[in-house]
Order: C-alpha cells, then sequence, then structure tokens
C-alpha cells in the first residue's frame, strides 16, 4: 500500500509526532471558547478505565497490544464529530487488513441522555464497522475524560428543537499498545496522515511486542 503526502501533509505528520514526544503541558483545543481544566502530564495522562457498550462492559485493558483511537463526542452534534469519524474511518481504510486488526477506535459519548447503548450501536458503526460507541453515567464519563485532559458540558439551547448542546474536547487520542498516549490530532487531520501515523505506532507496539516474547 502507498500513501502519496504532500509536503504539507508530511510537515503536519512531523508535527503531531513531536507533539507526542514531547508528553507534558498538552494543551487541549476544544469545539468552544471556553475553559477547560489543565491537561494532566506525564504518566498520569490517561488510565484505564470501563464503560458500557453495545456487547456490554469494554475496558481500555481489553485491548493491550493494539494501538487504540479515543473520541469524545455525541451522536448529535452537528459538524465536528462526524467530521473527526469520518476521518478516522477513511483512515482505517488506507491500512491494509493485517494493519487495521491492530487498531482498535473508541467513541466515548459526552451525551448518555440521548446515546443509549442501542443508539450508539447505530452511530458508531454507521462511520466503520470497527468503531465501538461507549457510554456510561455522567460521572464515570467525566472521570475518563479528565483523565485525558478533556472536557464536557451540556450547553442549554431553548430555541432549538434539540433542546440543548454539548460544548466538548474535540480531538484524537492515539494511545499505543500499553494505553499510554502517544499524540493528538486535530479532528479534522487528512486520513492520510492520521493512517501514516497509526501506521507508525502499529509498527512500534508490534516490534515492542515482538521483542518481549
Amino acid at each position: 500500500m502507498t500513501i502519496n503526502l504532500s509536503k504539507l501533509e508530511k510537515l503536519a505528520l512531523v508535527l503531531v509526532m513531536l507533539l507526542a514526544a514531547l508528553g507534558a503541558g498538552l494543551y487541549l483545543a476544544r469545539s468552544s471558547t471556553a475553559e477547560a481544566p489543565a491537561a494532566p502530564s506525564g504518566n498520569g495522562f490517561g488510565g484505564d478505565f470501563t464503560l458500557q457498550s453495545p456487547a456490554g462492559p469494554v475496558s481500555l485493558h481489553d485491548f493491550k497490544g493494539q494501538v487504540v483511537l479515543l473520541l469524545f463526542g455525541y451522536s448529535s452534534c452537528p459538524d465536528v464529530c462526524p467530521t473527526g469519524l469520518a476521518n478516522v474511518a477513511a483512515a482505517l481504510d488506507q491500512l491494509d487488513e493485517a494493519q487495521r486488526a491492530q487498531v482498535q477506535p473508541l467513541f466515548i459519548t459526552v451525551d448518555p441522555e440521548r446515546d443509549t447503548v442501542q443508539r450508539l450501536a447505530e452511530y458508531a458503526p454507521y462511520f466503520h464497522p470497527k468503531i465501538i460507541g461507549l457510554t456510561g453515567t455522567v460521572e464515570q464519563l467525566n472521570r475518563v475524560a479528565l483523565s485525558f485532559g478533556a472536557f464536557f458540558r451540556k450547553v442549554e439551547l431553548p430555541d432549538s428543537a434539540l433542546g440543548y448542546a454539548v460544548d466538548h474536547t474535540a480531538r484524537i487520542y492515539l494511545l499505543d499498545g500499553q494505553g499510554t498516549l502517544r499524540a493528538l490530532l486535530e479532528h479534522n487531520t487528512p486520513p492520510p496522515v492520521l493512517a501514516i501515523a497509526m501506521g507508525e505506532l502499529i509498527r512500534e507496539t508490534t516490534g515492542a511486542a515482538n521483542a518481549g516474547q
């Protein structure tokens, strides 16, 4: 498989991986201008969690040895979430079959009131069959979000048929086979750049696993 990248996309990939290497003090832009909690740094960033999927409880450690993509969002999101999920889906399709088997995308809702497991069973796979939608209580979702330095809050929309929207962090979190955050990418990262980033981490994760045998 060959992915042709423009000079701009190659530069973007270099910047993404440089950001991952810095590790601490990562800044999380969101889909609004409100203040977000300070992002944890170093080894305190992220961590295991258990949430509900349409097939039952799912934990981050279930995917040990695989590259994991995390996205926070909700099914009623008008543009940011569909863009991020569509880009992830397109990037997955640029990987070969063996590479795709080493990647697990997780879509964590920030709207548990509307995003039931039944709703997520329809919404997440609509973009790609590999994407698993996860939900939980507001308290559980807040803990997971805060552990990754992410943020969400309900915003009432009295003049809208939706009733409310959810302001949330708009990033793609790329985790290695040990569940360690390795890169933060914009939700609108071009699929070829995302595919290359995943491919590099897959090779690194697979190499580390083979070295440990």
